[in-house]
Order: C-alpha cells, then sequence, then structure tokens
C-alpha cells in the first residue's frame, strides 16, 4: 500500500488471505463450568448480582432460574484469548495489535454449572486502510460461537484486531505526550461510596426484574474503575486460561502464535 508518492509504505497483508474464512484451532475446556468458575468471574467483573454467586437466592422460588446461571459475559471467560484469536491470523511481520471491541449476539440459552463449552472459530474478513498514527493499518474480524453440550447455541462473538507496523507507529508518536491521569484520596473515596451506593441498588430490587426504563427514571450509576493491581489481579486470575492445563488443543490449525506482533518481547527459545 502507498501512502504518498513520496513516502510509498509497504503493507503486505496477503499471507492474511489464505486464513479467511477457515475453521480455526484453538483451546477447549477440558472440565464442565464449576459454580465457583462463575462466582470467580462475577468477582473478577464486579457484579453483584447475587444471581450468579448466591445459589440460596439463585435457587429462591421467586428466581427465573431456578440455580445459579453465568452472567452473559462469562461466555468469554470459557475461551483461551479472549475471543480475539480468529481475528489476528497470517503472518505480518513488524506488526503490533491493538483490540478493536467485540460484537456479540446471545441467542437465549444461559451458560450454568455442568455446563461444557466448546467454541468453533473463523476469520471473517479484512481490510487495510491509512490511520493517522501509523499509517497503513489493518482492521481484521474474526468470529467465535460458543455451544454447550446440547448442541444449543450461547452465542456468537465477532472479535476486530488492529494491527500495525510498529516502526511506522513510533515515527508519528502521536501518542507519545499523554499522561496516565492521577487520583486523590478524596476522590477514590468518592469512587468506593458510589461502588457501594451501586451495589446496594441492584440487590434490593431482589427478583424483581426490570424490563423497561421508564422517562425520567433515575438508573444506578456503574463505576468501572480505576483499576488497581488487585482489581487487575482479580479480574485476570477469573480466567480459567491463567490456569496450567485447562484447555486441550482444539485440533485445527491457527496462525495466532506466529501472526509476528509483539516482536520486540518475543521469547527466542
Amino acid at each position: 500500500m502507498t501512502e504518498t508518492d513520496k513516502d510509498p509504505i509497504e503493507f503486505d497483508a496477503s499471507p492474511v488471505d489464505m486464513w479467511v474464512g477457515v475453521p480455526l484451532g484453538g483451546g477447549q475446556m477440558k472440565d464442565p463450568v464449576a459454580p465457583n468458575d462463575i462466582r470467580r468471574w462475577s468477582q473478577g467483573m464486579q457484579n453483584c448480582n447475587p444471581l450468579y454467586y448466591d445459589e440460596s437466592f439463585a435457587e429462591a422460588e421467586e428466581s427465573r432460574f431456578g440455580e445459579l446461571v453465568a452472567p452473559l459475559s462469562f461466555s468469554i471467560c470459557t475461551d483461551d484469548s479472549h475471543g480475539a484469536a480468529p481475528a489476528i491470523q497470517g503472518n505480518i511481520p513488524g506488526t503490533h495489535m491493538l483490540f478493536g471491541g467485540d460484537e456479540w449476539w446471545f441467542y437465549g440459552p444461559r451458560i450454568r454449572p455442568g455446563d461444557k463449552i466448546t467454541r468453533s472459530r473463523m476469520l471473517f474478513d479484512y481490510r487495510v486502510t491509512n490511520t493517522g498514527f501509523a499509517g497503513p493499518t489493518m482492521f481484521s474480524r474474526g468470529d467465535t460461537e460458543y455451544v454447550n453440550q446440547n448442541g444449543e447455541f450461547i452465542c456468537k462473538q465477532r472479535s476486530t484486531s488492529i494491527r500495525y507496523l510498529a516502526e511506522q507507529a513510533r515515527k508519528r508518536a502521536q501518542f507519545s505526550e499523554e499522561q496516565d491521569p492521577t487520583w486523590t484520596e478524596e476522590q477514590m473515596i468518592e469512587i468506593e461510596h458510589k461502588k457501594m451506593a451501586y451495589f446496594e441498588k441492584i440487590q434490593a430490587q431482589l427478583h424483581q426484574r426490570k424490563l423497561n426504563v421508564q422517562p425520567g427514571e433515575q438508573l444506578p450509576e456503574r463505576l468501572i474503575g480505576p483499576h488497581t493491581i488487585a482489581s487487575f489481579t482479580t479480574e485476570w486470575r477469573a480466567y480459567p486460561f491463567t490456569i496450567w492445563l485447562t484447555l486441550r488443543p482444539g485440533g485445527r490449525p491457527s496462525s495466532l502464535d506466529c501472526a509476528g506482533r509483539f516482536l520486540e518481547i518475543t521469547p527466542n527459545f
């Protein structure tokens, strides 16, 4: 690809072509979902709905499920790479990767303790365009579908990866002047009070499922962050793939581990 006539920049995306539409491999969970898997995830996400961790609440007569169920976000917890692997295929040396977000489609069935979740993966498409921070940049999308042991489709995740030439981003240094925000002790205390107020409002709803929002209604405010080492650790350890030998190989090919990203920090074994 040529950025300008005076400064041509080549971004060879052809290695990605062979992976588009190809069923991909990746890890599959060995064991069924356990109640503590769901509890750990809910805690890591700071999701205080007792439906996800308190069996006495979830099994109550008023409960619409009759047992613990996982929050919708738990689906990604059953995967080995945040569901992003299908969007990172084909070797493009010298590139770095940014996560570009997800689209989700949920089909109705919920994940419950004892479920065995499997995944199918495929690179959906890609395009290369010019960006201000790195010049030619690839936006690729990949699909992960989550299925339970009964053959029921739980959901589909379409993940986007942003792959760019690291050297070009360094030259532009577009974000080099940005600084992390600082927080005062008073601000942190105020945030904690707001978080506790949110938890109390959610738990006060008990089994009353809210389907519609009325004009002018004040909704509880859920704050996410600022993160700490403890909160990041709690979130990271909620993923089963952080535990040794939680997954088995899926038996299909994948080029995720040789896609050419993070070149300078790849260990030399």
